[in-house]
């Protein structure tokens, strides 16, 4: 539909400026001004149009003024009519017009003439419409129906068009006169056509009902208009003779319904909680969505105050402000922990808006609530991630991937290994300022741009205070948004390749020591032990037998503290490639090497375990010979298994508790032949394998040591 026209005035002259300088003055969308020239043309338009004021220049190419009022009045008596008095004119005609009530404008005595016509032309249309005139029926009948909001027309038993009221020209923009002779289903919507039939039977066959049905018309631009319509039979009333139809412009009323509908629609579908308030807080309406993240049904939801929602977790203060912020009549925004009908709280970004009526008075809130529980509790975490990486004892940092390469971002430890002041002075400096050698910057970036990850790159670096540092880095190249970056970690290990230089001088002085021994004092050592077996194949003296036979052991103790030591010398802490073995196997193995006499060994266990062979040998071997030393040549040694290791127990007479702290430290014994180093040796290939060892009480009383941890082996 077009714009309907609501305040159409006729003007008899032939000034156009006027005509447009008015129409502009009434500052209506919908007012006309209809410019007829000639006093019969216009007369002739006004019986065949509705007009609500009737504006006439004082002088006519065809006609005189006072003509021209006489035959409006005889047209309608109420219509205004409005004369423009141009320059000239004299007293004596105004003094006229003053007593005959004319209504008149002096063009060239008004500051602002055509402001001045239009205010009398609206203010005469006002009292036009307002005022039902006493005299003229006719008029008055024609003048009722051109200015009534509804369109009457008169069907004939055919629904033929018979008649249509002058307001018609609003609501079909056309002369109402040039649609009689049609049959109303012509200018019906061809959907509607079958129903509008229908109820036109319904009408001619039931004379005393009056049958409403909505349907589309068309227009004189082409376009559709909904009406409600109102018909009654009236084709036997002699006065009508027809069938009377008020037809009702709803339009807007339908565009609103489907402007309604399509937003009910989207609420309905949306992905977040809407409900809606009345002024008071009590819900009147809730989306699906509400409900599902509620838990709360429709039903019993609506009635409610949305404090059914309330966690408990904000003050009345908070709700207070929400509420001064809203009743204000502006939009509250702001993030409220609720508490669904279950009882399990989440977290809303709700925004409550007020819907005022035309009068600006609040008429009911709309709130919109957009679950944010998994992004805050994601915001959590990475907070603790961000906190974790700060605090981190390594440094921490993202790059550009280039040669130079940016920092993007680094944590405080990096800060600190680099004696920067802060990480603004960081993020400004290029990678490849803190490296030693510019082209094992170079080789870095392009073997992580290749490879993807770098991991325990050790490389030689400078501090911004001049210091050198060793430092390893593990890298990885990650994508994020389009943009690739270096992602790593750097660890300074400067202090730790100064202990490993030191220690491997260390173990070159202990290699030493050890070529020492086994040089200086074993060549006289054997050298001792071979006179001592010629003198006793010669020497027939038993005093003297005997006597050598404790050099003998003596001897061979000497042996034994020469291997003891250089087994510490030349092992320590360090732990060979291990592989899997049956411990039972190598309990039976390391047995059969030790001079056990008429002791016995017992083993129970089917574990199977990680080790270094020959260091676990040595453990073994030395907790045999610890055994038989202290528990005798008929001792009995039990193996067996432990929920995360294994044990080795004798049935002697056991360590005094006092002194089982003191078993595995350098040179400890009771016995007069032990050396001091066997269980010192046997905690140091337990600590290297990286378990742990204890001693207590066997079942029989003896010695017990416990070897667990089995399961944290050393790799």
């Amino acid at each position: 539909m077009g714009s309907k026209p609501h305040l159409r005035v006729l003007y008899i002259g032939s000034d156009s400026l006027l005509v447009e300088r008015v129409t502009d003055e009434l500052g209506c969308e919908n007012a006309v001004v209809v410019k007829e020239p000639a006093a019969p043309d216009a007369l002739d338009r006004l019986s065949e149009e509705s007009f609500a004021c009737v504006v006439c220049d004082d002088e006519l190419a065809d006609s005189d003024w006072e003509s021209v009022r006489q035959s409006v009045a005889e047209h309608d008596a109420a219509l205004p009519f409005l004369l423009l008095v141009s320059d000239g004119a004299t007293d004596q005609v105004l003094d006229a017009l003053d007593a005959d009530r004319t209504e008149y404008v002096l063009l060239d005595a008004e500051p602002a003439p055509y402001a001045v016509t239009a205010q009398r032309i609206q203010r005469a249309a006002e009292r036009y419409r307002t005022t039902v005139p006493r005299t003229g029926a006719g008029g008055t009948v024609h003048t009722l129906l051109a200015e009534t909001t509804d369109t009457i027309c008169v069907l004939d038993e055919s629904g033929t068009i018979q008649y249509v009221s002058p307001s018609g020209d609003r609501l079909f923009e056309c002369e109402p006169s040039t649609l009689t002779g049609k049959e109303v289903g012509a200018i019906t919507h061809p959907d509607d056509v079958d129903r509008i039939h229908d109820v036109f039977e319904t009408v001619l066959a039931k004379p005393e009902r009056t049958v409403t049905v909505q349907f589309r018309i068309e227009c004189n631009d082409g376009s559709w208009c909904w009406v409600e319509c109102r018909a009654r039979n009236q084709l036997s009333n002699p006065a009508v003779n027809g069938v009377v139809v008020t037809l009702t412009d709803i339009s807007q009323h339908k565009q609103r319904e489907r402007e309604l509908r399509r937003f009910r629609e989207v609420v309905e579908q949306a992905g977040h909680a809407i409900y809606i308030t009345d002024p008071d807080g009590l819900i009147e309406y809730v989306n699906p969505a509400f409900e599902e993240s509620t838990g709360y049904s429709y039903e019993e939801a609506v009635g409610e105050n949305p404090n059914i929602l309330n966690s408990g977790e904000h003050s009345s203060e908070y709700y207070a402000s929400l509420w001064n912020t809203i009743l204000s009549g502006s939009t509250w925004k702001g993030e409220v922990i609720n508490e669904r009908k279950n009882g399990h709280q989440y977290v809303v970004e709700q925004t409550i808006a007020p819907v005022e009526t035309a009068d600006g008075e609040i008429d009911r809130f709309v709130a919109i609530n957009t679950d944010i529980t998994q992004r805050k509790a994601y915001e959590q975490k990475l907070e603790q991630y961000e906190h974790i990486i700060e605090n981190l004892p390594v440094g921490v940092f993202r790059t550009t991937p280039g040669d130079d390469g940016e920092f993007v971002e680094v944590n405080s430890e990096l800060v600190s290994i680099y004696d920067a002041y802060s990480k603004s002075e960081l993020l400004q400096r290029n990678v490849s300022e803190f490296y030693a050698d510019a082209d094992e910057r170079a080789a870095f970036s392009q073997s992580l741009r290749e490879e993807g990850t770098i991991t325990g790159l050790e490389v030689e670096q400078e501090t911004l205070a001049g210091e050198t540092i060793q430092v390893s880095l593990t890298a990885m190249k990650v994508e994020e948004d389009g943009e690739v970056y270096f992602d790593g970690i750097l660890q300074d290990i400067t202090d730790r390749k100064r202990r490993e230089r030191e220690l491997e001088r260390k173990n070159e002085q202990l290699e030493q020591f050890a070529s020492i021994v086994t040089h200086d004092l074993r060549n006289p050592l054997n050298a001792a032990q071979s006179r001592l077996e010629l003198v006793e194949r010669s020497c027939e003296d038993e005093e003297l037998h005997e006597n050598m036979a404790v050099i003998d052991e003596q001897l061979v103790r000497m042996e034994e503290l020469i291997e003891d030591v250089l087994a510490i010398a030349r092992h320590g802490q360090q732990v060979e490639d291990t592989e899997r073995v049956d411990l039972a196997r190598l309990v039976e193995s390391c047995w059969q090497t030790v001079e056990t006499d008429a002791a016995e060994i017992v083993v129970d266990t089917d574990l199977t375990l990680d080790v270094d062979t020959g260091r676990a040998q040595q453990l073994f071997e030395n907790l045999f010979r610890n055994a038989i030393e202290h528990g005798g040549r008929d001792v009995t040694v039990r193996v067996g298994t432990l929920a995360d290791g294994f044990y080795v127990e004798d049935d002697g007479p056991g360590i005094d508790p006092e002194d089982r702290d003191e078993v595995f430290d350098h040179g400890y014994t009771t016995h007069s032949s032990g050396t001091g180093f066997g269980l010192n040796i046997v905690k140091e290939i337990v600590d290297a394998h990286g378990w742990s060892i204890s001693v207590t009480e066997g079942t029989s009383g003896g010695a017990r040591f416990e070897i667990s941890g089995i399961g944290n082996e050393h790799e």
